[in-house]
């Protein structure tokens, strides 16, 4: 299995947090099973290789799109492949969504959208250049070139600046607190923050504490340490949150997911 970050150039890095690359072997009888759980910010993703199924918390089953936006998201998705497969992605900042695509990023979340109906013949011809390109670095100059020509000057700087914030808190913080010195009125910082983000504050902080806490489950003794550690008030409440978001109990995940750490990050 290999997976690997690129970072983006200077250009890209108040939209971009990154580029990846994902491959790994699949087949009839050793299917490649992807667990896709909450996120703070939305992806663009590309299936140059195989293609998936998507299964949803309901137990429903689809076909997958072969390059799509996956947007900021509360839910849980598997994605089942028995073909060898290939994946290019671009992590997004939360606040990317409406400074590139002119659009509130409510409008995303929870959504996988097929990329010919986001992007319409533009996307079209994005997969097709995508696909039809050699390597990772002819991929990855196709999708920057594409994503710079997105650019717009900026706005509501300072309700960028209070997420900027609320991410390096990593979801510890007090929320209270933190509004009041901001030059909004609460009603206004939620309204300004959910078209920005595509969640309440209170409910992107959920996620970005469990944002935290999900690499660390590779390399604890403890769940129970790594949830104090991540900011949870118990064990409890750590367990609560990431069966929530990830369908699965942490023990379970890490079982599940052991070899593919890292992996559609």
């Amino acid at each position: 299995m290999l997976y690997e970050q690129i970072a983006p150039p200077p250009s890209l890095t108040n939209y971009v947090k990154y580029f990846w690359i994902g491959e790994a072997p699949a087949s009839q009888h050793h299917l490649f099973i992807h667990h896709a759980t909450a996120a703070s910010s939305a992806k663009l993703v590309f299936h140059y290789q195989g293609g998936f199924h998507e299964k949803s918390a309901s137990g429903e089953i689809r076909k997958s799109f072969s390059s799509g936006i996956q947007g900021q998201s509360k839910i849980h998705t598997q994605f089942i492949s028995s073909q060898s497969i290939g994946i290019l992605g671009v992590e997004f900042y939360p606040y990317a969504i409406p400074l590139l695509f002119s659009l509130p990023a409510t409008e995303l979340t929870n959504q996988y959208i097929d990329l010919k109906t986001f992007f319409g013949n533009k996307g079209e011809v994005l997969e097709e250049s995508i696909f039809l390109a050699q390597s990772t670095g002819q991929r990855v100059s196709i999708l920057t070139q594409f994503l710079e020509s997105l650019i717009k000057p900026a706005k509501k700087t300072h309700i960028i600046d209070a997420v900027q914030q609320l991410n390096k808190s990593k979801g510890n913080i007090n929320l209270e607190l933190f509004a009041r010195q901001l030059p909004f009125s609460q009603r206004q910082f939620e309204r300004l923050f959910k078209e920005l983000v595509g969640f309440s504050p209170k409910s992107y902080l959920r996620i970005l504490k469990f944002e935290k806490a999900l690499p660390l489950i590779y390399s604890v003794d403890s769940f129970t340490s790594l949830a104090l550690d991540a900011g949870y008030y118990d064990q409890a409440h750590f367990n609560h949150d990431f069966k929530e978001f990830t369908g699965l109990h942490p023990k379970d995940y890490l079982k599940a997911t052991i070899n593919q750490e890292g992996l559609y990050a």
